[in-house]
């Protein structure tokens, strides 16, 4: 088994801050570093084989992105989510990223369109072959729906989606861990490619808006007895009344 944080090799040739940011964010976002646990500076730095000012930086960017919190009495902690956060983060990202999958309706190239259906491709293989593991398809997933989001070629809308994206990485692998919401997330990624490629902007809307519903609520039915399943927000009315038929 890997351990936790192996040691930082000195080979590496990015600046020591940007490895030590990147390795600590990884296991946050693989479920190494879990919610609750203390994340002291100089064990880190012991385990990381490295000083302690770079470490210093990278807990203070990751608590600035909201993937760490300090408590009182315990100092700095991997963040824990309430059911009010978990809303707001989807219901931020409902609304940002319909308006990205309109904005791509409109922008995105033909090269771009032929990427994302290369993608979609390799998903389906990755899905029919037994031997591909849970992160792969993961990371399939994720860099679709990241190609959709830049083919919006707004780049103020592409960062402020990129600020929730430790947040989100965090849900969905509770989410895609799940066969049969997989399944159904192929599906959905499928109907919102076919909706961009039509040039149909109030369907990709609406498409995107239910696959982000549906995750909110996959969400609560698989993280646990522990977490309710809440009623959709006020933010997350049915899509037919959000959007208007051209």
């Amino acid at each position: 088994m890997n351990p936790i944080l192996p040691p930082i090799e000195p080979q590496w040739t990015q600046p020591i801050r940007e490895v030590v940011y990147e390795r600590l964010k990884e296991a946050l976002l693989e479920g190494r570093l879990r919610p609750g646990d203390r994340l002291v500076e100089s064990e880190l730095a012991q385990r990381l084989q490295v000083s302690r000012t770079p470490v210093r930086e990278a807990l203070r960017r990751l608590e600035a992105e909201g993937m760490l919190e300090s408590l009182p009495r315990k100092g700095l902690v991997v963040k824990d989510y309430s059911l009010e956060e978990i809303e707001e983060v989807y219901s931020i990202r409902e609304s940002l990223e319909a308006l990205a999958a309109v904005q791509a309706v409109r922008r995105a190239t033909e090269e771009e369109l032929r990427h994302l259906e290369a993608l979609m491709a390799r998903i389906d293989i990755l899905e029919r072959d037994p031997r591909t593991p849970p992160r792969g398809i993961f990371e399939a997933h994720r860099d679709f729906s990241e190609a959709c989001i830049r083919a919006c070629h707004l780049p103020r809308l592409v960062q402020m989606i990129e600020t929730f994206k430790g947040h989100m990485t965090r849900f969905r692998r509770v989410t895609l861990g799940d066969d049969a919401r997989r399944r159904r997330v192929r599906d959905e990624h499928r109907s919102i490619l076919e909706a961009l490629k039509n040039r149909d902007e109030a369907l990709a809307e609406r498409l995107t808006r239910e696959h982000i519903r549906g995750a909110y609520e996959a969400y609560f039915g698989l993280a646990g007895s522990s977490a309710p399943t809440p009623a959709a927000p006020p933010s997350l009315q049915p899509a037919s009344e959000e959007v208007e038929t051209p």
